[in-house]
């Protein structure tokens, strides 16, 4: 036997042992899109009903798993990065790092599903505006006006500095405790930053304010 046949034999017999690389057999991680996911409250049979509506945050509509672009998208259920179904609900109005696909559910045939990598529970009952990634970049100015906040639009590559954050909307309408302020104080100078739903406003000193009507906290990692 040549040299390059003994390479291709002990390569195959490697791949029906299992030895190959394990990541190839490993389902693929999740994407960097974000989803708005509510609760779906119609009462017939599951799983027909009872799963989750979805949506692209910042997006007019969103690619179904059967390939159609709809305002919104029905999954019959939310499974871990593992494609195990969760064990817990995910929030309700929650904004969630996922992917759609689809499942085969015995007779119904495919059925949407969610594959869901991180989860941000909302705090506050605002739902007008766009969704941010909001981030203290640590400025510090002598004089006003002091741009120190950096804002990412969710799903989009559209950055602006703003000069305030204004989250006094969201935060009293939730009665947020002093635990979850600390979060975001937290979350807003972290890697991550800090997802917020409102709207950019210019000031007369020149300045601009994200005006927060929902803040979003990190919920448990989702387990399946």
């Amino acid at each position: 036997m040549t040299c390059r046949a003994l390479v291709a034999a002990l390569l195959a017999l490697s791949a029906l042992l299992g030895l190959a690389d394990p990541a190839a057999s490993e389902p693929a991680g999740v994407g960097s899109s974000f989803y708005m996911v509510r609760g779906d409250p119609r009462l017939c049979p599951s799983p027909l009903c009872g799963g989750y509506w979805v949506a692209l945050a910042n997006r007019a509509r969103t690619r179904c798993s059967d390939g159609a672009l709809r305002p919104r998208c029905y999954v019959a259920q939310a499974i871990g990065e593992d494609r195990r179904p969760l064990r817990a609900a995910l929030p309700d109005a929650s904004l969630v790092r996922a992917e759609i696909t689809s499942r085969r559910s015995g007779s119904l045939g495919e059925l949407g599903a969610l594959v869901v990598a991180d989860v941000w529970a909302p705090v506050g009952g605002g739902a007008k505006g766009d969704y941010f990634r909001a981030r203290d970049l640590g400025v510090r100015c002598v004089r006003a006006t002091c741009f120190s906040i950096r804002t990412t639009r969710v799903n989009g590559a559209s950055r602006m500095m703003v000069s305030s954050l204004d989250l006094l909307s969201a935060t009293a309408s939730s009665q947020a405790t002093r635990k979850e302020l600390a979060r975001v104080r937290s979350a807003l100078t972290s890697r991550d930053g800090l997802f917020v739903l409102g709207r950019i406003i210019r000031t007369s000193e020149a300045g601009s304010i994200l005006q927060a009507s929902r803040i979003y906290l990190r919920a448990a990692k989702p387990r399946a």
